[in-house]
This record gives C-alpha cells, structure tokens and sequence, in this order.
C-alpha cells in the first residue's frame, strides 16, 4: 500500500510534541506527517454523537483556516478527535481516521455511507479509569465525604463504612476498561460478574461471564455496577426505570462509558426513591451538565466532568497506538481497533 508522499494529518491534540511527529516520521520514508489542529466546541461533539439537531444548529461548526482546508484536501489519514462537517468534500483523499478516544459516536455519523477506515483508541486510558472507578466506590463504601464533612465541622464522631472483600461487581461491557476495572476489584477479594455479547469467551477479569440476555440476572446479584459497554442504538438508555429495578437495592452504579446510556430521569428517580444507594456518574446525555439539570441536585450522586481518564501518560500511549496502526497502514496489514461503523463499536 504504500507509495511516496503519503499525507497525514495529526489534528488532535493541538500542539504536539515534536518528537512525538517525529516518531511517526520514522515509521517509513513514504510518509509525510504535519500537525494542524482541528477541535470542535464540546457541547457540539455531544450533539453529533446523539444526532440532536437543534443544538448542533444552535452550535455551529467553526469555519476552517485555510492552513486546516490545505491540511485535510491532502490528507489520506488523520488522528483527530473531530471531523469537520462534509468530510468527503473537505478531505476527497481520506482513507483512514484514527480517533482519539474509545468512544466514536461523532466520527461514525460523520463517516456514514463512506469507504473510509475508522480506529479508535480503546484501551489507551483503560489504566486510569479503572483506578477512577475502583476509588470513587471505595470513596462512597468507606464515606470518605462524610468523614471529611466532620473533619472541617470539628466534628469527632465515628463513621464506618463497608468491606469491598466478598461483594459482587456486575460490568456491564468487558471491553479494555471492564477488564482493567475487573483486575483491580478481583485484587480487592470482590467477585466479578460481567456481561457481554460474546458471553462463551473466558476472561481473567472476571469470575463469570454472561450474555446481555442475562443482563437483570447479574444485576440482582451486584452490589456495585459499572457501565462500560459502547454508545450504540442498541444499548442507547439501557439503564432505564426497568433496569434499575432490576438492581439490588442500595446498590451502587456506576458510568464511565457515555450519557446515552442512561435515562437521566430514572436514574434520579432510582436514587430518590432509595432503589439506588448511589451513583458516580463521569458523562452525561448533554455535556457539559447544564445547570438546571435536575442529576446536579440528585442524593447521593458523585459527579465528575468526563475527567475518569488522566492526561499524563494518555498521549504517550495514543501515539504508540497511532505509530503501530500507521505502519500497518503502510504495510497493508490488519489494523489494531477498527470500529465497525454499522454495529458502533
């Protein structure tokens, strides 16, 4: 596949390292890599990825620079965290994009209907979202808030909170994150419980692996759960009134994978009404979290801005990604991570 003057575009993040480019620039002679920043407004990103036309009309794309419109009418393969609307016409050469994140739900509508490869980065910040949700559920387990409460009030009156060792954790999705968060809840003498489609596959992560047909079944039986699966059609508000009935009540949920997931207003309901014991919520349906919704005010709800991941090491283990995937590129071969635009994932 490879042939001189190959283009590609590093459009996220907005000034990377040089030495970074350069390590792409090493992965063969036929490849020319320049760096031209392209980021949408956040808000619009969501509004891609739910398809909600009137906030992406109240939030318009930005106009492209004439060094971004160069940038993408040569470029055969970008690694970006947006797309720029009429990809196609914009980019006529491009065969590849490799996004920046797990989560693809805004590049895969702005691909449909094209012949265009799309990678994402599943597993690149699988490490720190794990560590984030195994310390949020001890967190709210120990009452580490409350005891910090007491500290500030001068307060000394004994709070105890509950053992992880000998619970049950349901993953809802045993992708790179459920596997990370299994380990590290199995290293806590919990027991692993997991769903997923492919339920005939063993995995280390977990003691039992189930198919989504038995989805209430876990959840009776956890006393924590953490949402990790893909943002598809099919799993859009899978954690609806019914699904959190199905729960153990006071359990503890948890999502780390994306807002649609979830029916807001049951979610608030479930916690109201006692089914729920708490929720630590890192996404949410509109992001960022307006100020009048009702998930601000919730009880015992832990809310975290998308920030589950760390940026410390996250662009090291993107561009290792990147660097690997855009040799196979060249060479023809298999690519790590190739999203499936009908299925979402």
């Amino acid at each position: 596949m490879g042939r001189l003057n190959m283009h590609v575009v590093v459009a996220y993040p907005p000034q990377p390292a040089g030495a970074l480019l350069d390590r792409l620039r090493a992965v063969s002679a036929d490849v020319d890599v320049m760096a031209c920043a392209y980021v949408e407004d956040h808000g619009r990103r969501t509004a891609r990825g739910t398809g909600d036309a009137a906030a992406l009309a109240a939030n318009p794309a930005p106009e492209l620079t004439p060094e971004q419109r160069d940038a993408f009418a040569t470029a055969e393969a970008v690694m970006t965290l947006d797309l720029p609307v009429d990809v196609r016409k914009i980019a006529p050469n491009l065969r590849w994009v490799q996004a920046i994140g797990a989560g693809v739900d805004h590049l895969r509508t702005a691909l449909a209907g094209e012949s265009i490869v799309l990678t994402n980065a599943a597993g690149v910040a699988a490490v720190p979202i794990a560590e984030f949700v195994i310390g949020r559920i001890l967190g709210v387990w120990k009452r580490f808030g409350e005891l910090d409460d007491q500290q500030r009030r001068h307060e000394w009156s004994a709070t105890y909170g509950r053992e992880l060792d000998a619970c049950t954790i349901g993953l809802v999705g045993l992708g790179a994150i459920g596997e990370a968060v299994g380990v590290r809840a199995r290293a806590l003498g919990m027991r692993v419980l997991a769903v997923r489609r492919n339920a005939g596959t063993p995995s280390p992560a977990a003691d039992e692996v189930f198919g989504t047909e038995r989805l209430h079944v876990v959840l009776a039986r956890s006393d924590a759960v953490v949402l990790s699966a893909p943002s598809t059609d099919e799993t859009r508000d899978l954690f609806d009134r019914e699904t959190f009935a199905a729960m153990k009540p006071g359990a503890t949920f948890c999502n780390v994978a994306r807002g649609a997931l979830v029916d807001e207003a049951a979610l608030v309901d479930a916690l109201e009404s006692g089914q729920l014991g708490a929720a630590i919520i890192d996404v949410t349906k509109q992001e960022p979290l307006p100020a009048g919704s009702p998930l601000w005010d919730a009880p015992n709800i832990f809310l975290s801005p998308h920030s589950a991941a760390s940026p410390e090491r996250y662009l090291e283990r993107l561009f290792a990604l990147f660097e690997d995937n855009l040799g196979r590129f060249v060479r023809g071969e298999p690519m790590r991570n190739v999203v499936d635009l009908t299925a979402g994932y």
